[in-house]
């Protein structure tokens, strides 16, 4: 990683928030350009910055890049009918076939926000002397909220790539090192759980507004941050901490499930409220966006809906399920047959509301309706789907935490424990998300999944169903295969999807499971070296 110098004497701070359409968090709007040495003067300039880290997480360079590293390379998706030339990166991803020049292995934009929030924890101090105002309690919820903005952004990194730089000074002098080699994954996910524990101290509750309770870092999304964290950190079974770190993870959902404000919604309202509408009881971590003030292109392009066609990533066939006429794909998480008198989520209303069969399944893919809220706007009474409620017609937030992840976070954990009751208490929290969207259906009895493996397989399930599309399966599939010393469930789940697509991205080792140092990183610093499985190999692709 080579530190972008265009921040060591000139921050462009972006001055309109745009975490939320309308807000009174910042109300003054500086110039696009500050020169270090005349600012941070008051609480004011602090302000700013700090909006500028999250500001910096919308950009659609980043959020790309939290759907494609976090869901591409899953068996929950294929290439869909809108598909544009200019995805050649990504079909070659869908394709197997991951190489170092593809654009989606540089970082620079998550770098940027880890910048923005090094730069804030660097000269918010020196505000307390200029600004009476404020204060050292002012200070630590600065600092708290920019540990975990610049800790979500690292976090994707070391799930993405292992091993990267990790950078916690500002880059502000010409006179520092500017190339700065690689640190080991597990080292910088020790360092996350120090910050996230410093800002569990002293992160708030509430910031007044629902947009800004739902679109910075309160106590419950420090929480839930550091839960994924635990989670990931007690999949590597070369840590000595494992018990330690699962036990962690239990106690770090359960303070966020403690907050009665939290709660989930009704099934037959959950999509809309949601996806649609944004902020709902449920939310706890979501990137604010609206057609006003910044559209989700992204989500619009992957997902949604233009002209004549379908979003460009859809799901294979192989994992659908036709709501309507009960007709399930050979490996769809929906219509499962655990045995030949047992089915799972055989009316599961998330497969009508995440899915839609109008593509056809002879086209090898369901176009991904979870986000669609064009298309719903557009066909309602048109000859097209006709449901109840209405959408929005800005761009949908992107969620990074909801309570149904920690419900399920929590119930993967008690999986890795030992003991009956910890995998029964699983399948309790499991119940939870599954019967509010398998309304008049038998909740699922834990005598139906008699050992841990089958346990653990429910849970994954489950966590498919509910969070297929938000940028989770892929980061799923590697904690399965970190836990196993193996990538062979992994591939076996990637290749659950083979028939509905021009090629498999399975992953031939486990250091094949992350992403390549970008050939124009490395020529940029000659610190960095290459992750290893791209040492012998230029390529993922097993042809």
């Amino acid at each position: 990683m080579k530190i972008n110098k265009l921040y060591i004497k000139i921050i462009p701070l972006i001055a309109i928030l745009g975490i939320t359409g309308c807000t009174d968090w910042l109300d003054v709007k500086p110039e696009s350009q500050i020169i270090l040495e005349n600012y941070w003067k008051n609480e004011t300039d602090v302000q700013a910055v700090l909006a500028s880290c999250y500001k910096a997480l919308t950009v659609d360079d980043a959020v790309y890049r939290m759907i494609v590293w976090g869901e591409l390379r899953s068996d929950n998706m294929t290439s869909g009918t809108g598909f544009a030339n200019s995805r050649y990166d990504m079909q070659k991803m869908l394709n197997g076939d991951l190489t170092p020049d593809n654009a989606f292995a540089k970082w620079g934009s998550f770098y940027n926000v880890i910048n923005y929030c090094n730069t804030v924890l660097h000269y918010a101090p020196v505000v307390i002397n200029r600004d009476n105002n404020f204060t050292t309690d002012d200070l630590h919820r600065v600092q708290a909220e920019a540990m975990s903005v610049r800790a979500l952004a690292y976090f994707y990194l070391v799930r993405s790539f292992r091993d990267v730089p990790y950078v916690t000074q500002a880059s502000i002098e010409d006179t520092q090192e500017f190339n700065v080699a690689k640190t080991d994954g597990s080292v910088i996910i020790d360092s996350l759980i120090m910050d996230l524990k410093y800002a569990q101290k002293y992160a708030i509750s509430e910031y007044g507004t629902k947009a800004n309770n739902k679109g910075r870092f309160t106590l419950n999304a420090v929480n839930s941050l550091l839960a994924d964290i635990y989670l990931w950190k007690a999949s590597d079974t070369n840590s000595t901490t494992k018990i330690d770190d699962l036990n962690n993870c239990i106690e770090a959902c359960n303070l966020v499930l403690s907050d009665n404000k939290l709660k989930l919604l009704d099934g037959t309202i959950m999509y809309s409220q949601v996806f649609s509408v944004g902020n709902s009881s449920e939310s706890i971590l979501e990137l604010q966006f609206d057609d006003k003030q910044q559209v989700n292109n992204p989500v619009n392009n992957l997902y949604g809906y233009s002209g004549d066609n379908y979003g460009e990533i859809a799901l294979p066939t192989t994992l659908g399920y036709d709501y309507e006429d009960k007709i399930a794909g050979a490996n769809s998480p929906f219509g499962y047959k655990l045995t030949s008198s047992i089915t799972e989520s055989a009316t599961d209303i998330r497969a009508r509301d995440f899915l839609n069969v109008n593509m056809g399944r002879s086209s090898g893919k369901y176009f991904i309706f979870k986000y669609g809220g064009r298309l719903c706007t557009e066909l309602t009474g048109t000859g097209g789907i006709s449901l109840s409620y209405y959408y929005r017609n800005n761009t949908a937030n992107w969620i990074i935490y909801r309570l149904s992840d920690i419900i399920l976070m929590k119930a993967e954990a008690l999986t890795q424990l030992d003991g009956q009751d910890n995998l029964k208490l699983a399948v309790t929290c499991v119940n939870k998300t599954y019967m509010r969207s398998n309304d008049g259906q038998d909740s699922l009895r834990f005598e139906n999944y008699a050992s841990q493996p089958e346990v653990e397989k429910l849970v994954l399930r489950e966590r498919q169903r509910e969070l297929m599309f938000e940028g989770k399966r892929w980061f799923d599939l590697v904690r399965v295969a970190r836990r196993d010393k193996s990538v062979n469930s992994l591939n076996d789940y990637i290749n659950h999807k083979a028939s509905g697509t021009t090629g498999t991205s399975t992953a031939q080792t486990l250091d094949a499971m992350y992403m390549p140092v970008a050939k124009s990183e490395l020529e940029a610093n000659s610190k960095l070296k290459q992750n290893p499985f791209y040492e012998q190999t230029t390529s993922t692709s097993i042809r």
